[in-house]
């Protein structure tokens, strides 16, 4: 079949009674602009719309959902199926332990917090289901959930013991629209910036250099910042290590860990990452699917180091949410290699995805790992910060544009919620 088209469907998706789900043609099919074809949503249930397959169940079943791609003689380019499995809430018969694992999108505790409302809270909107027995754990704390996630973050660096970003006591007024831009030192070496906060922003090493940890001084602009004035700095300190280094043995230690917390048994672990470390070597010199075997070699560092101490523990691996498509990635990236390529990236989170699943599929992991497929439940064409930009600077006419590439809005961290909490559901609240 010539000008084929790849359709990337998980083999399942979990939905839940009453709760609606969507399926984002955008972060299924492996295209530039999948609209220029035409997009068919066949099954039993449901409503295809022109971005989206839309369901709101009100029964427990299984319907399978196919998704076709046409071009404009109706020739077939590409079709995959998936199958969609319904289950009803129902309260747990225990206390649920759960840790969430992630970088930047879940240092902020967004998603988590809406899982938590939506298991506990008797109102809000989607309506919580009111049910006792969860329990978030780790040492960072957001509202009402603990977890482990911190801006800048890959696998690795949670089986490490090598400090590596840096925090600096800089009043400043540095926007989201300021993310990841690049700083110099007063001795030359680049710095990109990750987290910020009021009176503190946090610095990765550009390219994973080893020059020495900042201090004090001034930090002057590179590239794209919008606000490029030079950030004084006062004070610094080392990003902590992984939460699971103990600093008395010096060794990995997960269940002095879990002693620490005073957790016993940890039920269900839900790990959100490899959207970081593009900017690796391997990333560059490698394919992306060669390079997904990287991260998945990574990955099982840490998957092992769990069960080691948790063997009965359920793992989810969460694929990424594409990146925003309207802008957002210039406005952080300016023109920079791969984060210039839309569809170079939409393939990684692709195969990102391929690799993840072919991992739960291992014969020594089979029982313990599942895979969540989140871009195809994610917007990313309306989930980031976004303005109204002239469509042109002779134009007082106005488009929609994203000033953020990889950090959501609001709303895009309730739909990374809503994955999360139908998932939730079907492990620990639903009947058997």
């Amino acid at each position: 079949m010539e000008n084929k088209v790849e359709v990337f469907l998980p083999k399942s998706y979990d939905l839940v009674v009453g709760d609606t789900f969507q399926l984002y043609y955008r972060g299924i099919i492996v295209a530039s602009n999948p609209y220029c074809y035409s997009i068919v949503a066949t099954c039993e249930k449901g409503k295809n719309f022109p971005r989206y397959f839309e369901y709101t169940p009100k029964e427990v079943g299984s319907h399978k959902l196919n998704i076709s791609v046409y071009d404009a003689n109706l020739n077939l380019l590409g079709s995959a199926d998936t199958i969609l499995n319904v289950v009803a809430p129902t309260p747990a018969k225990k206390i649920i332990n759960v840790l969430c694992l992630g970088a930047s999108t879940t240092a902020g505790g967004e998603w988590i917090n809406e899982v938590n409302r939506r298991i506990t809270a008797k109102d809000g909107e989607p309506k919580g289901l009111g049910f006792d027995g969860v329990n978030f754990v780790g040492n960072c704390k957001k509202g009402d959930v603990c977890f482990e996630a911190f801006g800048g973050w890959e696998w690795r660096n949670f089986t490490s013991s090598n400090e590596g970003a840096v925090w600096v006591e800089a009043p400043n007024t540095k926007t989201v629209e300021d993310q990841h831009s690049v700083w110099k030192d007063e001795n030359g070496a680049l710095w990109q910036l990750e987290t910020l906060q009021v009176d503190y922003l946090k610095f990765n090493r550009y390219q994973y250099h080893d020059a020495p940890k900042l201090v004090s001084g001034t930090l002057y602009h590179v590239k794209n910042a919008v606000n490029q004035e030079p950030i004084k700095y006062y004070s610094s300190f080392s990003e902590k290590v992984s939460p699971f280094y103990d600093y008395q043995s010096k060794k990995l230690d997960f269940r002095k860990y879990l002693d620490k917390l005073g957790v016993n048994k940890l039920d269900i672990v839900y790990i959100y990452l490899g959207g970081n470390g593009l900017m690796r070597t391997e990333a560059q010199t490698f394919s992306r699917a060669e390079f997904c075997k990287i991260v998945v070699k990574e990955a099982k560092v840490l998957v092992d180091l769990i069960l080691q101490d948790c063997p009965n523990v359920k793992i989810k691996l969460m694929s990424g949410a594409f990146p925003s498509l309207k802008g957002g990635l210039g406005s952080n990236y300016g023109s920079e290699e791969p984060f210039n390529n839309r569809l170079d990236l939409i393939n990684y989170y692709t195969e990102l995805g391929k690799a993840y699943e072919s991992w739960c599929e291992e014969e020594k992991y089979k029982g313990n790992l599942e895979y969540i497929n989140l871009s195809g439940q994610f917007d990313s064409e309306y989930n980031f910060p976004h303005i109204e930009k002239p469509v042109n600077v002779r134009s007082e006419k106005t488009e929609w544009f994203d000033v953020n590439g990889v950090h959501p809005a609001p709303c895009g961290y309730m739909q990374i919620a809503d994955a999360v909490y139908r998932n939730l559901v079907k492990e620990c609240f639903s009947e058997k």
